[in-house]
């Protein structure tokens, strides 16, 4: 049975607020605080800059916050240790920040963690580096699944926007706790090979604004695939966030709206706010 479509399953990702975490004036805490107090939205979606470390008694004040302000998160979105790199000593040291950073995501209670495959897009992935994505999910998946959480990529650079790379790792991973952050659009090549790749097995999403003229339609079939993760909002332009941030979750807000009211059983119709731009 599908999970009802609505608007208590909407995120707000930190990233959104790069802009000020990068000029100091906007901590996790912080967020937290406009998520409850402004943007009134129950799932957090936290990007390890403003987590850069796995101190788990920081952790702790972190899950504190959110429990106070009663969020839960959606997802840790780990940037810094992703999965390949060439030199065998930083593949070793990034495994161990991995670890490092499941165990946060333990204690912040997260339904989610991304961390990226690597590589160089454009660049063919060798053998090698394929043995070690299936190994190093695997190992991962095993400790996440006891935990009742789900880790994966994202396919917003590198091998993880190549749909061919997404399915052979993912078929060859073959674990339940195995899943994908689907940034809406954003596959190298082949977009509707890997939209109809990651709707098997989407665990989390990322809504950009610069998708929202095609959002009202993947979220209709993220749904009729079974998807049950959080619709998250991810805003990029690090200028006027706070107002940006406003306007962006409003649209999604409303385009969720339509589709309750509409159904989702056949294709969606033309989203309000968008079409106002063609008259």
């Amino acid at each position: 049975m599908k999970p009802p479509l609505s608007l208590n399953r909407i995120a707000l990702a930190s990233y959104s607020f790069h802009g000020l975490q990068g000029a100091g004036m906007c901590d996790v805490f912080t967020y937290i605080n406009l998520l409850r107090d402004r943007y009134r939205v129950g799932w957090a979606d936290i990007w390890t800059g403003f987590i850069p470390t796995t101190d788990t008694a920081f952790a702790a004040k972190v899950r504190t916050a959110l429990d106070e302000a009663g969020l839960g998160l959606a997802n840790l979105c780990v940037d810094g240790p992703h999965l390949w790199c060439d030199d065998p000593d930083q593949r070793a040291a990034h495994r161990e920040t991995m670890l490092g950073y499941i165990e946060v995501a333990r204690i912040l209670g997260a339904k989610t963690i991304r961390i990226d495959f690597g590589g160089k897009e454009g660049h063919t992935m060798p053998e090698e580096a394929f043995d070690y994505l299936v190994k190093t999910y695997k190992e991962y998946c095993a400790i996440c699944g006891d935990l009742g959480m789900k880790i994966g990529p994202e396919n917003h650079w590198g091998w993880d926007r190549v749909p061919e790379y997404l399915e052979s790792v993912r078929a060859a991973v073959d674990h339940p706790a195995y899943g994908h952050l689907f940034h809406f659009t954003n596959f190298h090549d082949e977009p509707e090979r890997g939209l109809e790749t990651v709707l098997k097995y989407a665990m989390h999403t990322h809504i950009a604004a610069n998708t929202l003229p095609v959002a009202k339609e993947l979220i209709r079939r993220l749904h009729e695939a079974g998807y049950a993760g959080a619709y998250s909002v991810e805003h990029h332009s690090a200028k006027f966030e706070r107002v940006r941030v406003e306007w962006q979750l409003g649209a999604v807000r409303n385009l969720i709206s339509e589709l309750v009211e509409e159904g989702c059983d056949a294709p969606a119709k033309p989203d309000y706010i968008t079409s106002l731009y063609h008259r």
